[in-house]
């Protein structure tokens, strides 16, 4: 992996991207929590992606958890690729990765420099534009409760029961229907479609779109994007052709992301489109070597 595709892929994964200075190894700012060898201090330099809650620790000493085989001394500037672990009278986060800080390779991951909110939205985009399997622009022009979780209701709010066992962590599903400007990634033209997403602002829901009628931008929808033992728990398997899930919260953008979307996209069907090739090359080499080896014989 290039140093560049494997900050990108650092990038996706984390949520707090930060610049910093090592200031202490084998130590931590929380009084609750004690400090071991992978704990560290530093010093937060520059805010480079975050969650609106963490956008403002510029210049604040934080704890940092190493992941595996990272190795750090004091005074080293790095960028660390972490997400939120310990919150109390100082911040813990949890690593998954560092490296070296250079000013091309932060700018690269800024394309918005003062706002670090908005480069977290940017990353979340283009990786889920990666990974959708339908890509459109257009506006939701009406929400409904889909139809086997309506009877599903109905027949619960009559006293017959349910198969289905509710319970605070329950998705509530809707679907909101889409009309289609322009597709950008996928098969075929679309008029409409239609995408499922979770209602519940449960804590494991919460961050999903929660689509409302008016609403327009673009639409990053995937055909399935929970395993298939939580999708049966959740009641997603059987979803009809033509309907989609928007579980992600980078999975709608406003409009002024389409750019950097479009070329994510592209980028990931380049990337599709060259792996068959290399597959099948192996296979048909094989028997030409066999050839030649006889031949030699």
């Amino acid at each position: 992996m290039t140093p560049t595709a494997r900050s990108g892929a650092l990038a996706d994964r984390a949520r707090f991207v930060f610049q910093a200075t090592v200031k202490k190894v084998k130590a931590t700012t929380l009084k609750s929590m004690a400090a071991t060898d992978r704990t560290i201090v530093v010093r937060v330099d520059r805010v480079i992606q975050s969650p609106e809650t963490l956008s403002d620790y510029a210049g604040h000493e934080v704890t940092v958890q190493l992941g595996p085989g990272e190795r750090v001394r004091p005074g080293q500037t790095l960028i660390f690729y972490t997400n939120g672990w310990v919150f109390g009278d100082s911040l813990a986060v949890q690593s998954i990765g560092h490296e070296e800080a250079t000013t091309p390779k932060v700018a690269a991951m800024s394309p918005f420099p003062e706002d670090p909110v908005r480069n977290l939205h940017s990353s979340e985009a283009m990786a889920q534009a990666s990974q959708a399997d339908l890509i459109v622009t257009g506006r939701v022009t009406s929400v409904r409760v889909p139809a086997g979780e309506a009877r599903a209701r109905a027949k619960a709010m009559a006293g017959g029961g349910t198969t289905e066992r509710i319970s605070e962590h329950a998705p509530v599903w809707q679907e909101a229907v889409i009309d289609v400007d322009e597709t950008h990634k996928g098969p075929g033209r679309h008029k409409q479609v239609v995408v499922r997403f979770p209602s519940s602002t449960d804590v494991r829901w919460y961050h999903a779109p929660k689509f409302q009628t008016g609403q327009e931008g673009v639409f990053l929808l995937h055909k399935q994007q929970v395993p298939a033992a939580a999708a049966k728990a959740a009641n997603l398997v059987a979803l009809k052709a033509p309907e989609y899930t928007a579980l992600h919260p980078g999975d709608f953008q406003p409009l002024e992301q389409l750019p950097q979307i479009r070329m994510a996209a592209s980028a990931s069907a380049a990337r599709r489109r060259a792996a068959p090739r290399s597959r099948k090359a192996a296979p048909r080499s094989r028997p030409a070597a066999r050839r030649a080896g006889k031949r030699g014989r």
